[in-house]
């Protein structure tokens, strides 16, 4: 799965708020967990031939657990919500705090679109990352251990099945972490690359026209759109193997402790009423990894979109302040004064400033 450390001390802040959704979607499991057997023990009294008013009071529950269950799905998907925008809020102003400390001589040999895309899209990808993905991981890591604290009182034996399925389906697609990662970070260079060469395009667009170099442009442009869509396709591809993977996993699991079930009743080892408890509950072991698979596109694409914003904030800047001088004692007249001053940008093709003198007076 899509983790790192270093995404994670963006987190400051808002770790509180990350803990809540993690323990919002555990609670949402128990719910789940309320719900099936509900239902588990409804199917049983009708397999049972119960009578109907045996089987109203089975059915109200169920009714109400079903509902209680959505309504909280919805306040969690809320907070999620809520998460992310303060997230991307608290990134967004990390970013141009670091811009402001750079300098215009930092950027000065940059290419505007590529810091854009940092700023904007990379920051996106990581809103969805904090406030869907990363609480989603730790509940899909919990929620197994959740349901297996509850199924090993009815059958251990097929508790350890769902438990050990589980964590195959959550770990196996790590296996092709280093490949995903690989093509996410060239999806994301090229991204940026052709939108940084887009923005060039239409700042320079009159100069372009000028000297007869829209076909020119536009080819050039076309081979980086090419670039891009060949690179995302390598994208798409290893997160449908990763899929599949889960999606292995997901079907291998629920089979196998359906096998293990029905060969145990068939022994007298476990009850029909037993069986269905815990085939419903299988069900909901599964239910996290099923939603975070929906995700690991987007884990994917915050860990290299991560790449462009680390790069912002870990640049030094090319030019600093000397070291402030001690003051006298005495008075100062508050007046500026530039004698003969000259200043170059590091990196710079000439002097920007050569003999520069002037004074502003007080007032």
């Amino acid at each position: 799965m899509y983790f790192d450390l270093r995404l994670w001390q963006l987190t400051v802040g808002v770790r509180d708020r990350i803990a809540w959704s993690v323990v919002m979607g555990l609670a949402s499991s128990v719910l789940g967990l309320a719900r099936l057997a509900i239902l588990g023990w409804f199917l049983a009294l009708v397999l049972r031939g119960a009578p109907l008013a045996d089987l109203v009071w089975p059915g109200v529950a169920a009714a109400l657990a079903v509902l209680f269950r959505g309504v909280w799905d919805y306040w969690r998907t809320l907070t999620a919500h809520g998460t992310a925008a303060r997230v991307q809020r608290d990134i967004r102003a990390q970013l141009f705090d670091r811009m402001l400390a750079l300098g215009p001589a930092c950027f000065a040999h940059a290419r505007t679109g590529e810091i854009t895309s940092a700023a904007i899209e990379g920051v996106e990808h990581l809103e969805i990352y904090f406030g869907r993905y990363l609480p989603q991981f730790f509940v899909a890591a919990l929620t197994p251990l959740v349901i297996f604290a509850f199924v090993a009182f009815l059958d251990l034996p097929v508790a350890l099945t769902l438990l050990g399925a589980a964590f195959f389906t959550l770990l196996a697609p790590s296996i092709f972490h280093h490949w995903d990662a690989k093509n996410s970070l060239a999806r994301s260079r090229a991204y940026g690359d052709f939108g940084a060469t887009f923005l060039d395009s239409l700042q320079g667009l009159s100069t372009l026209k000028s000297f007869g170099q829209s076909r020119a442009r536009g080819e050039l442009l076309a081979e980086k759109a090419a670039h891009l869509f060949r690179s995302t396709m390598w994208v798409l591809a290893t997160n449908s193997l990763s899929r599949g993977i889960t999606d292995t996993g997901i079907a291998v699991g629920a089979a196998a402790a359906l096998g293990l079930g029905a060969y145990r009743v068939t022994q007298g080892q476990m009850s029909l009423e037993v069986l269905l408890i815990v085939l419903m509950l299988g069900v909901e072991v599964f239910r996290p990894l099923r939603d975070l698979r929906g995700l690991l596109h987007d884990g994917m694409l915050a860990q290299a979109a991560a790449g462009q914003v680390f790069d912002v904030l870990d640049r030094q800047p090319e030019v600093t302040d000397a070291a402030a001088r001690p003051r006298d004692a005495a008075p100062l007249t508050p007046t500026i004064s530039f004698d003969q001053v000259c200043f170059t940008y590091p990196g710079g093709r000439g002097e920007v400033h050569r003999g520069l003198s002037f004074e502003i007076a007080a007032g």
